[in-house]
């Protein structure tokens, strides 16, 4: 399986989850986009 977003970086939202200056929004979705690869890759 071969993931590409555009103009996204799912790792740094994961990295920088904790930091609290850091968007909440943009770190629940990084976690939807990398569950859904894991649950697809899994399933396919």
């Amino acid at each position: 399986m071969v993931v590409i977003n555009f103009n996204m970086d799912i790792g740094d939202a994961w990295e920088h989850a904790d930091w609290p200056d850091y968007p909440e929004n943009m770190t629940a979705l990084a976690y939807r986009f990398g569950i859904n690869y894991l649950i697809y890759a899994m399933t396919h």
